[in-house]
């Protein structure tokens, strides 16, 4: 791939030359083209046919017209026919379903975006439904447990121990400089999967085609970061394929050294306008990370601010079933690890707002159970601090099922990434003290689901009011079809970081998230309630994503916090306008 120096050098000779390589200035402050006027790409000015047909971003495959295979030295490198995008996308979909293993169904997807962007995102926009799963939860846990088996070419920056005192340097070797977003993991805790150290990959690479996909944010402003400083992963030590450090997790002084390394390198390179989102930390670090950082960087973690508003976003419109205000609900988290104290934490705002009361008031309806217990105040001593302010006057409790008889909770939430800890006792337990209870199975993936579908719908007699981090079928129950809502982030942080882009905002705020949580829960219909719904369909997820950032950007600019002026006059319609297109752009 040619340097910043050697782009520069070929727009501006295009330029001399007078051909069309923007005219329209973006939400990222640079000139694009417009989607129907003709480009010369930077490739194409440097580089022969062959190498364009290799470059990811302006390889078009079959659909080269005859002028531009004519212009750009294709002839005879393509067969002769010319195929428009849409039979291209029908032959690949077609192709992909052929796999029935969902492994070799994201090794497709993963191989047709490193050979053709474009259609990859076409593909993907188009068939969201059918697509997420294979790129993301659960399919994407899978390819993480064996990326170093399918290991093909680097997808992202790898920054080790290695690198310590020269993360800037590698910043900088990233071809692309006008970056936007970067989503980082260090692999410590990846999904519901453990340690899975180098190999977490999978994950900043599957979000970030989310944000474009979803959210419109683009490729180009997109990177995937894994930071690898080691694993206690003993299969992974000794797998001969594994591609990370050899030795075992660095901690204490160590580890926050290359961190705050790691934060003022990407500050110095690309600004104080990037967000860097925080991606399956453990525990121990992501609180800790969030809030060393928050306060002087734009920063997001995904997992405790993303799974909250999407999580409270469910809330909210599950209101509109049961008729009822989040204040009135006791809530009762099993989980009290990042996820489930950031849901807490960001119902327990809402209600506050809401209800026009102290925060400290608002989370005495809210109880959290870890692996030990209930969080009662006889705990305080040994427990984190983040579970502190949960910890409420009340006996002990060990069991779930003796918490749901004894604190009565009106939601059941789970994110504790044990499987099958919802069962018929404690269903029923739930059903018999709520004539609708609310039963959240939020833990990735599959295999780690509190329950299922089936058995929340079936166990209840059909009363619940379902939702799950994992997609799960539609079920039949009593001659009615329920529809499961899954409760994804990726519903909230394509939206969020589109919006935190289009306003130039330079720091995250809890107002903020609240924001992307009441945009979300506004785009459930009528309709939607109807159906049981608490979540609107995948299928118009990019309406979704624009009104979520319209809210956002909103709320960055009411606070203070938005750098781009003036302040668009529909925040709804620019964040649409801003958005990444897949189409084909016709070349010269």
């Amino acid at each position: 791939m040619a340097g910043r120096g050697e782009r520069d050098d070929a727009a501006g000779a295009a330029a001399m030359a007078g051909v069309a390589t923007g005219g329209v200035e973006d939400a990222y402050g640079e000139d694009r083209a417009t989607e129907d006027q003709p480009i010369t790409p930077w490739a194409v000015c440097i580089a022969s046919g062959h190498s364009l047909l290799r470059d990811p971003r302006h390889n078009k495959g079959l659909s080269f017209t005859e002028k531009e295979r004519d212009a750009h030295y294709l002839r005879g490198l393509l067969p002769p026919v010319v195929l428009p995008q849409e039979l291209q996308e029908k032959r690949l979909l077609q192709n992909v379903r052929q796999f029935q293993v969902p492994l070799q169904r994201y090794m497709a997807l993963m191989d047709l975006q490193e050979r053709n962007e474009r259609l990859f995102y076409k593909l993907l926009i188009d068939n969201v439904e059918e697509l997420l799963p294979v790129v993301y939860t659960p399919t994407v846990g899978e390819a993480c447990q064996k990326y170093g088996s399918i290991f093909r070419r680097p997808q992202g920056l790898y920054i080790s121990l290695k690198e310590k005192g020269r993360i800037l340097e590698v910043l900088r070797n990233w071809p692309e400089k006008s970056i936007q977003v970067i989503v980082v993991t260090d692999g410590e805790r990846i999904l519901g999967l453990g340690d899975l150290g180098c190999q977490g990959m999978g994950i900043p690479v599957g979000k970030l085609a989310l944000y474009t996909a979803l959210g419109g944010v683009r490729p180009s402003a997109c990177l995937p970061i894994t930071i690898d400083v080691g694993t206690n992963n003993e299969d992974l030590l000794k797998d001969e394929f594994y591609i990370g450090l050899r030795q075992k997790r660095a901690t204490g002084q160590e580890y926050s050294d290359l961190l705050d390394e790691f934060m003022a390198a990407v500050k110095q390179n690309y600004g104080q306008k990037v967000l860097v989102q925080f991606e399956d930390f453990a525990n121990h670090n992501a609180f800790t990370l969030l809030e060393k950082y928050r306060a002087n960087n734009l920063v997001f973690n995904d997992d405790i601010q993303g799974t909250a508003a999407v999580v409270l976003a469910g809330l909210i419109a599950a209101q509109k079933s049961v008729g009822s205000t989040l204040a009135d609900h006791t809530f009762l988290f099993f989980g009290a690890g990042e996820a489930g104290t950031g849901i807490a934490e960001l119902v327990a705002l809402e209600i506050s707002n809401q209800s026009k009361v102290p925060v400290e008031e608002a989370r005495k309806n809210i109880w959290l159970l870890d692996s030990k217990g209930l969080i009662v105040s006889s705990r305080k001593d040994s427990i984190q601090p983040f579970k502190k302010r949960y910890a409420h006057e009340h006996e002990p409790v060990k069991d779930l099922l003796d918490a749901v008889k004894a604190i009565k909770p009106t939601a059941l939430i789970g994110s504790a990434g044990v499987g099958q800890s919802f069962t018929k006792e404690v269903v029923e337990a739930m059903s018999s003290i709520n004539e609708r209870p609310i039963i959240l199975a939020l833990s990735n993936p599959t295999s780690q689901s509190e329950c299922t579908a089936e058995q929340a719908y079936s166990w209840s007699k059909g009363r619940a009011i379902f939702g799950s981090g994992s997609p799960f079928d539609p079920v039949k129950y009593n001659d009615m079809l329920f529809v499961p809502a899954q409760a994804n982030n990726a519903y909230i942080f394509p939206g969020f970081g589109l919006g935190v882009v289009i306003s130039g905002a330079i720091r995250v705020t809890d107002e903020m998230i609240l924001a992307a949580a009441e945009g979300l829960a506004d785009q459930v219909t009528p309709e939607h309630v109807d159906k049981g719904l608490i979540y609107p369909p995948f299928s118009c997820i990019r309406k979704i994503s624009a009104n979520i950032a319209a809210r956002v950007a909103a709320k960055a600019y009411d606070l203070g916090l938005a750098s781009h002026l003036p302040r668009p006059k529909d925040l709804v319609k620019y964040a649409e306008s801003c958005m990444y297109s897949p189409i084909y752009r016709s070349y010269r």
